[in-house]
């Protein structure tokens, strides 16, 4: 029987078809997966979850790299774009790929992204003089995608050289044996072009088929005909023309296409051998000419490079469609500018919907700014996957507390969907640093920011344990100074995801449809997504169900862990809710998130640490709120014994009435308790945390007053993280001992916010006084010097200076740093 070529077509489509259902599926089971039972959530559920699943498949999630694209599939297609200045031959040395802190960029940042739909990136190139503008959109689907590469000269330049390289790389496939023996990989990524060394004047276009996202193509166009190339030399307009694009292949194996740099440049340097050899009696070769690429082997394999070569302003796309696509929705070298146009204005007019900007920072540059921060946060969103490396076996000396050293194995693999707190420099999961870059999107995509906390804690072992930083995979591990590669399960960090949890809790009866579940319209899909989850009830309650088993684990291990000595110094108090950080040194604590913040000196087994216990305390009551929604009465009680204890051993342990002020604990020679006091970010976490009973006035009042004291931490531009007038201010590594940190400044400003409005009708004169006058003058300082060192800089940063406001660190610190845009939607006035 003779079937014709459509048929067969069918068939393979089909199959592909259920591949890809089923992984979808196993994927969203993979995620689902706890003890408690989940109940039916009927279709709604099921529909919206594949909407919103493939709304997410693709993105830029190699944040690390200026554009790295690729699914949020463990191994699968992989994408990236480099560029470098055809100038002279000094360039070819700062090839642009990974996303570097010492890259002279002047801005380098999504300006308009949401990661449903796509954006547009901005960068300001000061070394190649030229501006880079990259648009991502995605069909409504989901499932294809569409970019569009455009580069701007700056003013003098305006004939300036550029190479652009896109490359795709295939992992993950499988390797097969066919009828005579011989191994294939079940996927494939091709070249469809006849094959051609000298370069390509057409479009260059790739079929591929992979098992997870069936079958598909990518084409590369040369853009528009107002493009123009460099000449370069005659001799050579038939081998090495810069007119033309070119094509180079090789087979790499899984987790290699990462190194897609080094492998470009080592191939390169192979083809300008091959012409320097070839054209000895050229006096010159121009760079145009010789850094071209050539594939002189003939091979084609999972990698592919495409290298194209332009003079002056320039542009071009790259189209991928997935053959589930309907035709209507793909995008195309026609239509794409359209597509870039709508989604622009879709994403400007959801900014203005979820984040009203309030006097006097509401004028249109400030809405430039804070939509800037806001998308360069969201294109920090990283898809990790791969092993990492874990010391079970390493115990800390808790008589020397010296320095150690760390010698991991390799444990996982791993997944996660994370944000990253900056590209350039810290391009990877940090625990206590997530809860912070999800406040803001809270209102935005609230689905967006349930999926990523699940992701998370998806990473709980079974003792409890998350590693503090995820290092996932080779890509990851390579931009990590190695000393800090390795994790140690007794090392933990502030569970600032309850501080989301306990927002999300809280925020659910202010939407007024809750009671009302969603609709799932595909042809509006894309203006519902990322409100379902608190729209429904139901679904939210299966979401607690899910999490609560991992988080509640979780809670036990602090507790354990953690647990400092009550007994052993004669304490007084009649529970053991008491705790120490482990793994602290003379000089750092890593484990609480303020590195070299001073702590009692020496370090003793006997101290107790004033923060831990009130972020712990965070921890009880957001699981005591679950525990609520789930009506597990036993947990419920116990919950409120242990937050009951927490509450009173924060007054009873760590207020000290000569200091004014909550400070870590230790112990004399004699073994008697002593307050060990130093005003700063770790005295006001029972503030920031809301652990200080709002009735208690007097406190409260002592906590304001040393807020506002210039001589200890208010300063013209926030407050500082360690008191001026502390002995050990601005010494030693000074990271967080005196410069201000903006998260760190929201939750003061959120917590002075909220003790005023929850007790302002008994609130003396005087006290409302001040909690309104450090309001009024703590966010107009903030704003100010945050949004002026942007103008100046073009970043934000990670912290700046007490005394000047000038920033200092990592740069494109939109981590915690982009909690400057919820201050920003904070009341003018309390």
């Amino acid at each position: 029987m003779r079937w014709s070529i459509a048929y067969l077509i069918s068939i393979i489509y089909s199959i592909f078809v259920l591949s890809v259902t089923a992984n979808q599926q196993k994927t969203f089971d993979l995620y689902a997966s706890n003890p408690y039972e989940v109940t039916d959530d009927s279709n709604l559920n099921a529909k919206y979850s594949k909407l919103s699943d493939n709304s997410l498949l693709w993105g830029p999630y190699r944040s690390s790299l200026y554009f790295g694209l690729r699914p949020r599939l463990p191994r699968s297609l992989l994408s990236g774009l480099m560029w470098f200045s055809m100038d002279n031959y000094n360039q070819i040395g700062n090839i642009r790929h990974f996303y570097e802190q010492n890259d002279k960029m002047s801005k380098a940042n999504w300006i308009n992204y949401n990661p449903r739909i796509g954006g547009r990136q901005y960068i300001k190139d000061e070394e190649i003089h030229f501006d880079i503008y990259i648009d991502f959109v995605k069909s409504s689907d989901g499932l294809s995608w569409g970019v569009k590469i455009k580069g701007v000269p700056h003013k003098g330049f305006e004939n300036s050289k550029i190479s652009f390289v896109w490359y795709s790389g295939l992992e993950g496939e499988r390797k097969v044996e066919d009828s005579i023996n011989v191994k294939e990989r079940t996927g494939y990524i091709k070249l469809e072009n006849d094959e051609s060394l000298d370069g390509y004047e057409e479009n260059i276009r790739f079929s591929g088929i992979s098992e997870e996202l069936g079958a598909f193509s990518l084409v590369i166009n040369d853009g528009p005909e107002t493009n123009k190339h460099p000449k370069g030399l005659e001799e050579l307009k038939h081998e090495f023309n810069p007119a033309y694009t070119h094509h180079y292949s090789l087979t790499v194996p899984d987790d290699n296409v990462w190194q897609a740099r080094d492998i470009f440049m080592t191939m390169l340097q192979e083809s300008i051998k091959n012409l320097n050899d070839k054209y000895k009696a050229l006096e010159y070769i121009p760079p145009e000419n010789s850094f071209i690429i050539k594939n002189l082997q003939g091979f084609e394999g999972n990698l592919h490079f495409i290298q194209k070569i332009y003079q002056g302003e320039c542009e071009f796309d790259i189209i991928y469609t997935n053959s589930m696509t309907p035709e209507s929705e793909i995008p195309t070298f026609i239509n794409i500018q359209k597509m870039i146009d709508a989604k622009l204005r879709t994403n400007d007019a959801n900014f203005e919907k979820y984040y009203k900007l309030q006097p006097p920072f509401n004028e249109p540059k400030h809405k430039i700014f804070a939509q800037e921060m806001i998308s360069g946060l969201l294109g920090g969103i990283t898809y990790m996957y791969g092993d990492h490396l874990v010391d079970r076996f390493t115990e800390f000396d808790e008589d020397t507390f010296e320095s150690y050293t760390l010698q991991g194995s390799y444990e996982g693999p791993h997944e996660l969907f994370t944000l990253v707190p900056s590209r350039p420099f810290f391009p990877r999961g940090f625990y206590w640093d997530e809860g912070f870059h999800l406040l803001p999107l809270i209102k935005y995509d609230s689905d967006l920011v349930l999926d990523i906390v699940k992701s998370w804690f998806n990473l709980i072992d079974e003792n409890g344990w998350i590693a503090r930083e995820q290092i996932l995979g080779p890509e990851a591990r390579s931009r990590v100074p190695k000393e800090f590669r390795v994790q140690s399960p007794h090392i933990v960090n502030p569970p600032t995801l309850t501080l989301v949890l306990n927002n999300l809790l809280e925020t659910i009866s202010q939407y007024k449809d809750i009671s009302e579940p969603n609709e799932i319209d595909d042809e509006s899909s894309e203006v519902r997504l990322g409100k379902f989850t608190l729209s429904n009830p139901e679904v939210l309650l299966n979401y607690t169900k899910q999490i609560y088993p991992n988080l509640k684990n979780h809670f036990e291990m602090f507790r354990r862990t953690q647990k400092g000595y009550v007994e052993e110094f004669e304490r007084p108090i009649d529970n053991n809710e008491v705790f120490r950080w482990r793994g602290r040194t003379y000089t750092h604590c890593l484990a609480s998130g303020l590195d070299d913040y001073p702590r009692a000196i020496p370090p003793d087994i006997g101290e107790l640490n004033v923060d831990l216990i009130s972020w712990i305390g965070v921890m009880t009551r957001s699981l005591r709120q679950m525990a609520e929604v789930l009506e597990i009465d036993d947990d419920i009680a116990s919950l409120k014994e242990i937050e009951k204890n927490i509450i009173s051993n924060i007054e009873k342990l760590h207020w000290s009435k000569d200091n004014n002020a909550y400070c870590d604990i230790s112990v004399d020679e004699d073994d008697e308790s002593i307050f060990v006091c130093h005003k700063g970010y770790v005295s006001l976490l029972p503030f920031l945390t809301k652990m200080i009973p709002g009735d208690d006035h007097d406190k409260l009042n002592d906590v304001i007053s040393s807020i506002m004291n210039p001589e200890e931490l208010w300063s013209d531009f926030g407050i500082r993280s360690l008191s001026k007038s502390d002995e050990f201010y601005k010494t030693g590594e000074n990271y967080w001992r005196s410069p201000i940190w903006i998260n760190m400044n929201y939750l003061v400003l959120k917590s002075i916010h909220d003790y005023y409005y929850e007790n302002k009708f008994s609130f003396s004169p005087e006290l409302k006084s001040k909690f309104e006058s450090a309001y009024h003058d703590l966010r107009i300082n903030l704003i100010k010097n945050v949004f002026g060192q942007w103008q100046n800089t073009g970043f934000v940063w990670e912290q700046y200076d007490d005394e000047t406001g000038v920033s200092k660190g990592a740069k494109n610190f939109l981590g915690w740093t982009s909690t400057i845009v919820l201050i920003m939607t904070m009341p003018e006035n309390l």
